[in-house]
């Protein structure tokens, strides 16, 4: 499993993170999951006039084929009917969920072959061809078995993790920012109007800090949405939050930020991975244990993403804003809350101000 949210800050802005974690059969920690991926190339991108991205939660094989899927029928669409062979980024979502579906679709007719012998499109006509010969499917008990693996009502421990896969289609077009929710086991593609979704083990974590952040503001402050940096604070602190109290989150919480209005198409997404994501949810981990004002979270942000400034220089505000260098030098360590206040307490020792990277 993993943790895909988003959070749209305006009609023409909004990001979407991911976490890097993943179980294999439910034991196997993996730290190397890449789960957000772009749809569309450079040249398919300016000639839609979108930009979408895809998140994926769960069975990674299956989503590489939608993705890569996905990718390829655009491509060829757009080069032989132009813009018009996708109006709306709902038409590439659409087109996204047919492709899980029926990957989905494909894992189980390879365990049913494996089984019974025969697949989905078999059992609905009574028959199989084997060798050449028709052979008809008459024992009740059979069919009834079979029946339950093909609509889905009984599974095995792989197949169960096919089912669960879930996904997140976000982007922007010329109505502007707006998202999608694809969910295998119930057959579900949901346009999400509340500009806002989690989706993956941490949800109930990460849909607290959004409720309780729109729960402060008025609906006029709704309506204007977010300043970017600021709505980077939410959504980072909705990932770090979920990670803290569930399982299969974790690692780095790897983010792109969308931006329609940008002038150079490079500008109109922007990927933040590795030591950069790292230093934000550092950022944000520390306005969470209150040495750092959201004032001055919101400010090393927009430095660190949104005015590309370089990470050591970044790194070293933090130092100098956080209320005492030495809890933030024993937070990113590790230590508990409780555990670094008695220690900075006990010490008295100057605080030094310098970053911890060289």
């Amino acid at each position: 499993m993993a943790l895909v949210n988003f959070l749209k800050f305006s009609a023409d802005s909004g990001a979407i993170i991911s976490d890097e974690e993943y179980w294999n059969v439910f034991f196997r920690k993996r730290m190397h999951g890449d789960n957000l991926h772009t749809l569309l190339d450079s040249e398919t991108a300016e000639i839609l006039g979108m930009q979408v991205v895809y998140g994926s939660v769960g069975y990674p094989s299956l989503h590489r084929e939608v993705v890569t899927g996905t990718q390829q029928a655009v491509a060829h669409r757009v080069k032989t009917q132009g813009k018009d062979a996708f109006p709306r980024l709902k038409d590439i979502a659409r087109l996204a969920f047919e492709l899980l579906q029926k990957g989905i679709r494909r894992r189980i007719d390879q365990k049913m072959q494996f089984y019974y012998g025969f697949k989905t499109d078999d059992l609905n006509r009574g028959s199989y061809t084997d060798g050449g010969e028709t052979i008809p499917i008459k024992t009740e008990k059979i069919r009834k078995a079979a029946g339950k693996l093909a609509q889905r009502e009984q599974t095995d421990t792989l197949l169960k993790d096919v089912l669960a896969a879930k996904a997140a289609v976000f982007g922007y077009d010329a109505d502007g920012i707006t998202g999608y929710y694809l969910a295998g086991e119930n057959s579900i593609l949901g346009y999400v109007h509340e500009g806002f979704e989690a989706i993956g083990t941490g949800k109930y974590a990460s849909g607290m800090v959004f409720g309780k952040d729109f729960k402060a503001k008025t609906l006029m402050m709704r309506q204007a949405g977010y300043d970017p940096a600021e709505g980077l604070l939410e959504l980072i602190h909705s990932a770090t939050l979920a990670g803290d109290h569930f399982k299969e989150v974790g690692g780095n919480y790897n983010f792109m930020v969308l931006n329609r209005a940008a002038k150079r198409p490079e500008d109109r997404i922007q990927t933040v991975f590795d030591d950069e994501a790292r230093l934000a949810s550092e950022i944000v981990n520390a306005f969470r244990a209150e040495i750092l004002s959201r004032k001055d979270a919101v400010a090393c942000l927009r430095s660190l993403v949104f005015e590309a400034k370089p990470l050591q220089k970044v790194e070293k505000v933090l130092f100098e804003k956080v209320t005492d260098p030495r809890m933030l030098h024993y937070l990113l360590r590790r230590y508990k809350l409780r555990d670094i206040e008695e220690i900075v307490r006990d010490t008295g020792k100057k605080p030094s101000r310098k970053g911890g990277r060289s």
